[in-house]
């Protein structure tokens, strides 16, 4: 008897190459600037061994919550197809081998799948993997995170992140390859250590508040916040933008994605009152569902008042996968005694121009893949952005389980 071609890993390296063609710089600016040149994604040596793997755990890191949804529902509808070509298959093979669908056996492939399926998903969630950080960055500009918790904001205690400290946070970041972030947790100052630490990357202070149906991350306090103060009414969030730097000293950013949910009617409003800035990248699910309509009109506005556009992590500790980073121009800052204070300067008069966003390639709410076909979209678009080494590591789990699964038993 002959040996078999492995069908699947032809049909699955011919789809490979095809992805490749239609290339995506694996990250890119979403104001549309250049990014410096040598600023380059750096990938730990495991992940480039399995590839696949990590690269499957960043990319689902980074969907929204509705394709997260819709994640789940067509990984069943490819399980339902697949076990459906298998008994077609088995049948043509086999006519007299009974009947193509054992309800035992098919019970057996589900209960399989959902262990694997959520196997994966713990190990996204838990493992504080080696994680694909951002290289190259030149001299005189800072990689910074502008909204990260730790285990002092409400929504990390209890929780299986409940460990995830300051310097666990600064561990994360690290791990991500930036030079300061702002550690701003739910209305509380508490989990802030003393000053910004003695190496990379500095730990700068911050609070996010949750005012009236809006939250509002201040950046450079210590203070703690009153925040019946601004809740209640529309007035509230106006009157925290008002106070934000008159009170607290403090730069406002207003995040996602409470200001698309609850105040995109009211931008206006909400520049007119002081905000300093708004994110327009944030990767957690429910940030994640910001338009790109809404993003475009958000930029064109920031840029018309002079406003930051950022982009954060807002990381809670969950996972190792990071999507964007803030590059900002701060002058010396290597030699400072405490980088946040001369990193604080420039936010503070830069304007529009101080920060510059790198963004990862991905798979976004909004995308033309159907949301039914989201699981075959993660991968077309992992596929369109891999650089060298990993499009190697691919083909090399491909060919190897392909050849695997064919070998006579």
């Amino acid at each position: 008897m002959g040996r078999r071609l492995p069908l699947l890993a032809i049909l699955l390296t011919v789809a490979l190459v095809a992805a490749r063609a239609l290339r995506a710089v694996p990250l890119y600016d979403p104001l549309g600037a250049p990014l410096p040149p040598g600023v380059h994604l750096g990938f730990p040596v495991i992940h480039l061994l399995f590839a696949p793997l990590f690269d499957l755990w960043d990319a689902a890191s980074m969907l929204s919550l509705r394709r997260l949804e819709w994640l789940v529902a067509g990984l069943l509808l490819l399980f339902l197809v697949m076990r459906g070509v298998l008994a077609m298959l088995r049948r043509r093979v086999d006519p007299d081998a009974g009947p193509p669908i054992g309800l035992i056996r098919e019970l057996s492939a589900l209960l399989f799948a959902l262990l694997g399926f959520l196997a994966f998903v713990a190990g996204g969630l838990l493992w504080h993997r080696p994680m694909v950080a951002l290289r190259g960055v030149p001299a005189g500009l800072m990689a910074v995170d502008l909204h990260s918790h730790s285990n002092a904001s409400h929504d990390v205690q209890g929780t299986l992140m409940t460990g995830f400290d300051a310097e666990a946070s600064r561990r994360w970041h690290r791990r991500a390859g930036y030079d300061a972030f702002f550690l701003t947790d739910h209305n509380t100052v508490a989990g802030l250590p003393a000053g910004s630490g003695n190496g990379l990357p500095f730990v700068c202070p911050g609070i996010e508040v949750s005012a009236w149906r809006a939250h509002i991350v201040l950046l450079g306090t210590r203070d703690s916040v009153d925040r019946s103060r601004y809740g209640g009414s529309l007035d509230g969030v106006l009157r925290l933008l008002r106070e934000s730097e008159s009170r607290y000293g403090a730069i406002s950013i207003a995040s996602l994605p409470e200001y698309d949910r609850n105040h995109f009617d009211h931008l206006d409003q909400l520049i007119a009152a002081g905000v300093d800035g708004f994110e327009i990248v944030n990767p957690s699910p429910k940030a994640a569902m910001f338009s790109k309509a809404h993003r475009d009109s958000v930029i064109a506005l920031g840029k018309a008042h002079d406003l930051l556009l950022v982009g954060v992590s807002d990381s809670h500790g969950w996972g190792a996968t990071n999507l964007s980073w803030n590059l900002v121009r701060v002058p010396g800052w290597k030699d400072a005694r405490d980088p946040c204070q001369p990193l604080l300067k420039q936010l503070t008069t830069g304007g529009s121009a101080t920060v510059q966003i790198a963004e990862r390639h991905h798979l976004e709410d909004d995308s033309k893949w159907p949301l039914l076909l989201t699981p075959e979209g993660i991968v077309w678009e992992t596929w369109r952005a891999l650089t060298p080494l990993q499009t190697l590591s691919w083909l090399f789990w491909i060919w190897l389980i392909g050849i695997m699964a064919v070998r006579p038993r």
